[in-house]
């Protein structure tokens, strides 16, 4: 499914403590609010086989996004991103998160010719 010139990972860490609360927030409202802004097109998580070095679980989300330009609506929408501070405020002691986005470089398929 990942097609998409733009996309915007988010790397997270969940304390299998407070795992029931984190994905309860998630899973209950946060991702479908994040994907129903405009621009973007989907959302795969992945849960990762690595975990941190204290035990905390690991995952992955990827956006897909129309443009650079919808996820820079998306980072200016400041009531939004309020919204969700105040959301994952009680859940901080569980999660850590990293972010990072970019613009798709290369899309190579199953079968496509290497070409030099």
């Amino acid at each position: 499914m990942l097609d998409a010139p733009v996309m915007y990972v988010v790397r997270f860490w969940v304390d299998p403590k407070g795992s029931k609360e984190v994905f309860d927030w998630l899973d209950g409202g946060h991702n479908h609010e994040v994907v129903a802004e405009p621009g973007y097109a989907f959302l795969e998580r992945l849960k990762l086989e690595q975990k941190s070095d204290d035990g905390w679980d690991c995952y992955l989300n990827i956006y897909g996004l129309e443009s650079r330009a919808a996820l820079d609506a998306y980072f200016a929408n400041k009531r939004l991103h309020e919204k969700f501070a105040r959301e994952r405020a009680p859940l901080e002691k569980y999660l850590r998160i990293d972010r990072a986005w970019g613009s798709v470089d290369l899309s190579l398929k199953h079968g496509d010719t290497f070409k030099r």
